[in-house]
C-alpha cells in the first residue's frame, strides 16, 4: 500500500493542471472524510531552492500522501522564468486534522507572493486546495 501511495505521490504533480482556484478551495471525489488546506505563509531556505509549506490535513483509512506544487512568477522570483517546484509527504489518516509540513524542492524562490496547490490522496477520497501564499524569510 505504501509503495502504491509513493508512486501516486511522484505521479500526481505531473497530472496537476495549471489554474487558479479560490483560496483553500477543495475539490475531488471519494468520501467526505478528506480535507486539505494550505497555510498562508511559507518559509524559504537553502539559497531559495526549498520552501517549507504548512498544511492542515484530515483523512481516514490508515495513511495517505499529499503532493504540493508552488509557482512564483518573476519579479517575485529572481529567475526571469519564475520559480517552480514540487514536494510530497506521507500523512496519517485517522480522522483527525493534522498539521503537515511539506518541503518543496524547486528553482530560485524568494520572499514574496506565490501560488500553491496541494492534492491529498487518501482512502477516504482525493481533495485539492490552492491559494496565494506569501514566502517569507525567518
Amino acid at each position: 500500500m505504501k509503495r502504491a501511495l509513493a508512486v501516486a505521490a511522484l505521479a500526481a504533480p505531473l497530472a496537476l493542471a495549471p489554474g487558479i482556484a479560490l483560496a483553500n478551495s477543495t475539490t475531488g471525489s471519494g468520501g467526505t472524510g478528506s480535507s486539505v488546506s494550505i497555510n498562508q505563509y511559507a518559509d524559504f531556505n537553502f539559497a531559495g531552492t526549498q520552501l517549507d509549506v504548512g498544511l492542515q490535513v484530515r483523512c481516514t483509512g490508515d495513511s495517505g500522501v499529499v503532493n504540493v506544487s508552488v509557482d512564483q512568477r518573476y519579479p517575485e522570483s529572481p529567475d526571469p522564468l519564475g520559480g517552480q517546484g514540487t514536494g510530497a509527504m506521507d500523512v496519517v489518516c485517522d480522522g483527525k486534522t493534522h498539521a503537515v509540513g511539506v518541503t518543496v524542492i524547486g528553482v530560485v524562490y524568494d520572499a514574496g507572493k506565490a501560488k500553491a496547490k496541494a492534492t491529498l490522496i487518501a482512502p477516504s477520497g482525493t481533495k485539492t486546495a490552492s491559494r496565494s501564499i506569501i514566502v517569507r524569510v525567518v
